[in-house]
């Protein structure tokens, strides 16, 4: 009888080991691919920051031609104002008889 006692107390404690020995390697497994999830995570992460950066520069730069496109147009408008003789007489002559009549 002792002996059976004793063989069962030897195979709990051999079960009892590889328990915890699985329980090692699962939590090794599963810290391992925590790691990968992350270094994922963080690689993806700076993916899109990429992206994002990339698309908003191209949208600033967009802008900006559009804006100077806009001035250019603006400054061109305003000169030839300047320059059409007729449009400059009607004002003179809009601006003295303003004076006169004041």
């Amino acid at each position: 009888m002792d002996a059976v006692v004793t063989r069962i107390i030897e195979i709990e404690r051999q079960c009892a080991a590889a328990v915890e020995q699985n329980e090692r390697d699962s939590a090794g497994r599963i810290e391992e691919h925590k790691r990968a999830l992350e270094e994922e995570k963080a690689l993806r992460r700076d993916q899109i920051l990429s992206t994002e950066n990339s698309r908003r520069i191209q949208t600033i730069a967009e802008a900006k031609r559009k804006s100077e496109t806009v001035s250019a147009a603006s400054k061109h408008d305003r000169e030839s104002l300047f320059q059409d003789s007729s449009l400059n007489k009607a004002i003179q002559e809009d601006i003295l008889s303003i004076l006169l009549e004041g």
